[in-house]
């Protein structure tokens, strides 16, 4: 997921472990891979809550750990109803670090322009909120993890909706 190994390469690895050689399975193999990756769930109201947060002003980023380019996330995201023109998208494979290493929030955060007591991280895994919290922003956990720790654990991401922190424009 840091841009070391191409996603080709790990998905004929992968196929390789299962013990598939031959070349017409290789090929259904990696279409059938590259079908799951793109077949991605947004949790309910995820679009809603981004478009009228964007409507709010608020600047919106994405950071995310993947062996997939951002052109084909933002293919996905497109896909399901999510059209936005990210401010930012700090992608593990293009940055080279995963979360929660510091460097790939802090791309996130120069995307924007903002600096980390202007910005929200919202996360569910523990690591990503502790690696937000390291570089200096709040976080907002969803879905959480039995032990994610964030300053506003929500119920459902819509939720974001009615945060104090978020009552002004700003910056998510």
């Amino acid at each position: 997921m840091i841009g070391s190994v191409g996603r080709e390469a790990l998905n004929d690895a992968i196929l390789a472990a299962y013990g598939v050689t031959d070349d017409a399975l290789l090929a259904s193999g990696r279409t059938a891979l590259a079908a799951d990756d793109a077949d991605i769930t947004l949790y309910g109201g995820v679009p809603e809550t981004l478009y009228e947060l964007r409507r709010r002003g608020f600047k919106l980023g994405v950071v995310t750990d993947s062996v997939s380019p951002t052109a084909e996330k933002l293919r996905w995201f497109r896909s399901r109803g999510l059209a936005l023109a990210w401010d930012a998208f700090a992608n593990s494979c293009e940055v080279g670090v995963r979360k929660p290493h510091l460097r790939i929030y802090q791309a996130a955060l120069e995307q924007c322009g903002v600096s980390p007591a202007e910005a929200l991280f919202v996360g569910h895994k523990a690591s990503e909120l502790d690696g937000a919290r390291a570089v200096g922003m709040l976080t907002a956990a969803v879905y959480r993890d039995a032990d994610a720790i964030a300053e506003y654990p929500l119920d459902a991401f819509t939720d974001l909706l009615s945060l104090s922190v978020l009552s002004g424009a700003g910056d998510v």
